[in-house]
């Protein structure tokens, strides 16, 4: 593997964790088909899922793609997952919002709710691959 894909493959890697994972945590009788939720409550749900799964497409294009401004498009891929996955954060400063539901606790790793972890974790991915892209394109350039 060249230095200048590993970063682009994280950020794909990234990617595709935004596309498939909200789909397997909330595709069910929890979440979207969850009979206590308002109906406006579950169509968001749905939008959500539409949203991940298609801007994490077009991120997958982006960071592939040759492109004339490939920063842009990189930047704009690695961008897509930080803004889903860190949006989890602030969302709990929100009165009235829980990272779990009444009677349906989450898997913890080292203390940690499962769901916060892969959120983390995702977000240092495609930050960790911007960054590495980055660097590597800019020493490309000064070995021209």
């Amino acid at each position: 593997m060249r230095p200048t894909q590993l970063g682009r493959m994280l950020i794909a890697l990234a990617n595709l964790i935004t596309a498939v994972a909200p789909f397997l945590a909330d595709w069910n009788d929890s979440h979207l088909f969850n009979a206590r939720w308002a109906p406006h409550a579950r169509f968001h749900a749905a939008v959500s899922l539409g949203t991940t799964s298609l801007l994490s497409s077009v991120a997958l294009w982006l960071v592939w793609r040759r492109s004339p401004d490939h920063e842009a498009a990189v930047t704009t891929a690695a961008m897509i997952p930080i803004s889903y996955w860190g949006s989890f954060f602030p969302a709990l400063l929100v009165p009235g919002t829980a990272f779990e539901d009444p009677g349906h606790r989450l898997v913890r790793i080292a203390g940690v709710p499962a769901n916060l972890l892969g959120a983390g974790a995702t977000v240092l991915t495609a930050g960790l691959g911007w960054y590495l892209d980055r660097r590597a394109r800019k020493r490309t350039v000064l070995a021209d």
